[in-house]
């Protein structure tokens, strides 16, 4: 089901009965795209599950192409319909496009000041950074990765850009 602002009932929507199977088993974390796509990250199927604002299935993300196995956390989307998944199998944050397509990783273990496994995620559309919450030592990373001034002159998919800068916090 879906609310407005206000805590009204606005949608609910509807299970797609052209889907062989159920779209959810195990919901973990939940967001809406640009495009008004709803992504779900499902802990037991392994997979982002993507489905239209009208609830009909459009894709399951399942991983990189690299052939591993997806263990989905956090997803947010950002301003540019860009899917963020934290990935806690391979411990790393995999950037998608908005149909599912493997873009690049975001973060990845071996950069600086990423020394956790990545759970919750969230996306700021004021700064472009990412916000990366840990599942074991009660940090969070932010990383900036998209040049503001690319996205506003320039239509076309950008790719992360580590040299923003990134922090670390503990919380």
């Amino acid at each position: 089901m879906r609310y407005d602002n206000t805590g009204k009932h606005k949608q609910t929507i509807p299970h797609d009965d052209n889907t062989p199977h159920t779209l959810h088993v195990f919901p973990g974390y939940i967001t809406e795209n640009n495009n008004g796509d709803v992504l779900v990250s499902d802990w037991r199927r392994h997979a982002v599950v993507v489905t239209s604002g009208g609830g009909v299935h459009r894709f399951s993300y399942t991983g990189p192409p690299s052939g591993s196995r997806l263990e989905p956390k956090g997803i947010c989307t950002d301003v540019m319909s860009h899917i963020l998944v934290n990935d806690g199998y391979t411990e790393t944050v995999q950037m998608l496009d908005r149909d599912g397509q493997f873009l690049s990783y975001v973060l990845t273990r071996q950069t600086p000041g990423m020394d956790y496994k990545p759970g919750g995620l969230s996306y700021d559309v004021t700064t472009h950074a990412v916000y990366v919450g840990s599942m074991e030592n009660n940090t969070m990373s932010v990383c900036r990765y998209i040049n503001r001034h690319l996205h506003l002159t320039d239509e076309r998919e950008h790719h992360s850009n580590f040299d923003e800068g990134q922090t670390q916090a503990k919380i």
